[in-house]
């Protein structure tokens, strides 16, 4: 028994004729031939496993794409399986196929006359590579169409994309086809049916974007998604082409207007998927968008971003929108921020207010009792935003005892020096409301400066040295208290 060289074969030629360059290598997809040449060097070593799996990993290919084309080649008789457990072939010679008449071309009637059908179809305008029609006949032999369902697709692509249109193209419309089990006649009519009103549709979106061209695939790809998985309208799309007048009116921008309508429509009970739906739809969202706008500015923002909107939609759910603006804007005279609304609109509706006509008065009252308190805080050389308890003080020393802003100034300056300011003002205030001071020149006359043996009684006001723990404990207390201020 004789064994050949293995370093012989490895780095021996291939014999690799020039009829497969010629009249087989053009029609065939780059993969195919790939497979071909290995299969051709397999061939000439004995024993090599020939699977399709064992191609695939050498070749680095799928190994459905390996299964494709070694049927290919059987169909062009280059191939001929001897066995399927296990896979073994005959690589047959080009040239002996011709001289015996049995060319690889011709080989296979029924591909013969697909081909004749698929020239007919596009007869002197267009010029069909073999190679396309190989492509086609895939969609017969491996996606399971019907001959006549493939003319009838091909016929499609001539009227939908013109007749210079992409075999690779009408593939992902043949592979759909397969998934939607479009596969006989009269599902093919159906299909094609919807597919022009899907292609008519995506020209009237084109057009309603200002532009005069014919749609992609991957265009009508989206505007049969917004149709069967959005399930809007013809009419409810091309009304919400006015939103991208915003940005670049493209298939994309439309795309995500379209998904953002949808998303917010589902979170609050149902998209709209009607022309008068999604009218009604858009004009909402506008005057949503124009009172959020307007509550932003009312809190000094420049813009309602998508956190301003969703709590300003939120609070309107519970308040009077002009409610809500009314104290946005005490909000941010008082130097608030946007979670501080809320609080102030359940502290108005905790005293049974609930509109603006009635908040206006409180609010009123609330500006000028802090705008006095900062001029009590000028006067003691303080920095602070007031709070309510500071305002129930304020409203003590006006209303109950009287006193006018010069009396409250005076006290402030006695205070200045004092370790708790507010609470010493207020007991020189009660001394003097006890005493009956009202007027600064009488205040003048009881105002005495501390001395050792002898104590004035607003000085009388117990004051205690903190230790250092208890000073920052306290000023712990006043941060959180500062917190919940305007409530």
């Amino acid at each position: 028994m004789f064994k050949p060289d293995e370093d012989a074969l490895r780095y021996s030629t291939l014999p690799l004729e020039r009829l497969f360059v010629s009249d087989y290598l053009p029609a065939a997809k780059g993969d195919y031939v790939k497979v071909y040449l290995y299969a051709l060097l397999l061939s000439q070593t004995p024993g090599s496993d020939s699977s399709p799996a064992a191609l695939a990993q050498e070749l680095s290919l799928a190994e459905s794409e390996v299964e494709a084309a070694l049927r290919y080649w059987e169909r062009r008789r280059l191939l001929v399986r001897l066995s399927d457990e296990p896979r073994e072939y005959c690589v047959r010679s080009a040239a002996l196929l011709s001289f015996s008449g049995g060319h690889g071309l011709d080989a296979d009637s029924a591909y013969v006359a697909f081909s004749e059908d698929v020239y007919a179809l596009f007869g002197d305008r267009r010029k069909i590579r073999p190679a396309e029609i190989a492509l086609a006949w895939e969609w017969v032999q491996d996606v399971g169409l019907p001959q006549e369902v493939v003319l009838m697709l091909l016929s499609h692509m001539i009227e939908s994309h013109r007749i210079h249109f992409k075999f690779t193209d009408a593939q992902r419309i043949a592979m759909r086809m397969k998934e939607e089990n479009a596969v006989t006649v009269e599902d093919a009519e159906a299909f094609f049916v919807h597919s022009r009103a899907v292609q008519d549709g995506t020209k009237n979106v084109l057009a309603r974007l200002g532009k005069r061209r014919t749609p992609s695939l991957d265009e009508m790809n989206l505007y049969q998604k917004w149709l069967d998985e959005w399930q809007y309208t013809p009419e409810a799309i091309l009304d919400a082409c006015s939103e991208t007048t915003k940005g670049e009116p493209t298939f994309a921008y439309l795309d995500g207007i379209l998904g953002g309508i949808r998303r917010r429509g589902e979170k609050h009970g149902e998209a709209p998927r009607t022309g008068a739906q999604m009218r009604s739809h858009l004009a909402a969202e506008k005057e949503i968008g124009e009172a959020a706008a307007a509550f932003a500015r009312s809190l000094g923002l420049r813009s309602a971003d998508d956190m301003v909107r969703g709590e300003y939609a939120r609070l309107c759910a519970e308040y009077e929108p002009e409610l809500i603006l009314l104290v946005a804007r005490e909000v941010h005279k008082t130097g608030g921020r946007l979670d501080s609304v809320e609080r102030w609109l359940e502290g108005l509706r905790l005293r049974g207010i609930s509109s603006a006509e009635d908040a206006r008065p409180v609010l009123d009252g609330i500006a000028a009792a802090n705008a006095g308190l900062n001029r009590v805080f000028e006067a003691l050389g303080h920095r602070r935003t007031p709070t309510k308890k500071d305002r129930e003080l304020y409203r003590r020393w006006t209303d109950e005892w009287g006193f006018d802003e010069g009396m409250l100034i005076l006290a402030a300056e006695q205070a200045r020096e004092a370790e708790q300011p507010l609470p010493y003002i207020n007991k020189i205030l009660q001394t003097w409301h006890e005493e009956g001071v009202k007027e600064p020149g009488q205040a003048a006359k009881k105002r005495t400066r501390p001395t050792a043996g002898r104590q004035v009684s607003a000085q009388q006001y117990t004051q205690r040295d903190y230790s250092e723990e208890e000073l920052e404990r306290r000023a712990v207390n006043l941060l959180e208290e500062a917190s919940k201020e305007n409530e």
